[in-house]
């Protein structure tokens, strides 16, 4: 089991998906399969129902038997091995997202690319992009890089990233490209337990066009029993 607790905001465009993914709120109802189609590649895919509300999960038992409202992806990726899977990673992955009627939220796909490799056991770049057709999420495009260093396997870590970001037009036909930079260090101090502290540098904020730049100070926190 895993217990994740977050605190303040730590939440970026560095993760796969890179803000242009239409997705589903939390809790939702659906249905996933994941399997190795060699040694070295895998596939998953799945469909969930996009009106999942998380402040009442059961109702998205009546939204995905009724509504028939879904995001469905596809991911194809490879490693070079099965338990560098998290460490030595390139994929691709396909979305698409039904009309949502009621929410009056338009059909929506796109394609998300992800690549990280572990160096030497202590450095780890990486790549991410995200494109959109429709630009229903914050970003119709993004593209983020970064690395992170690791002295000693399974201790701290530090890392780096810088994120570019075109805004969907439904925020704002004139909006400004969206940069981020992001700095952060996880502190593993057990085993089972990890802190992470961050910052970031938001320049031209789409969600704040008013400002010319934003500050974000982020911590999060993981428990793994």
């Amino acid at each position: 089991m895993v217990l994740c607790v977050s605190v303040g905001t730590g939440r970026s465009g560095f993760s796969t998906g890179t803000y242009t993914m239409s997705l589903p709120g939390d809790a939702l109802l659906g249905v996933a399969a994941a399997g190795w189609v060699t040694d070295k590649i895998y596939a998953i895919g799945g469909f969930g129902d996009s009106n999942s509300d998380p402040t009442d999960p059961f109702e998205g038992f009546d939204t995905f038997f009724e509504d028939h409202e879904y995001f469905k992806h596809f991911e194809i990726g490879r490693t070079t091995a099965k338990d560098r899977f998290f460490l030595d990673n390139v994929h691709l992955t396909f979305w698409h997202a039904d009309e949502r009627e009621e929410a009056q939220v338009p059909e929506d796909w796109g394609i998300n690319f992800s690549f990280s490799h572990y160096i030497k056991d202590r450095w780890m770049p990486f790549v991410r992009a995200g494109w959109a057709d429709e630009g229903v999420a914050l970003m119709e495009k993004s593209a983020s890089a970064g690395i992170g260093f690791q002295p000693k396997p399974g201790g701290n870590l530090l890392g780096v990233g810088v994120n570019w970001g075109r805004p969907s037009e439904g925020f704002g036909a004139q909006l400004d490209d969206q940069y981020a930079v992001e700095a952060f260090y996880r502190l593993q101090l057990s085993d089972e337990l990890a802190v992470t502290p961050d910052v970031q540098l938001l320049l031209d904020p789409a969600l704040n066009p008013q400002e010319d730049r934003i500050w974000v100070l982020g911590l999060r926190a993981r428990l793994a029993l």
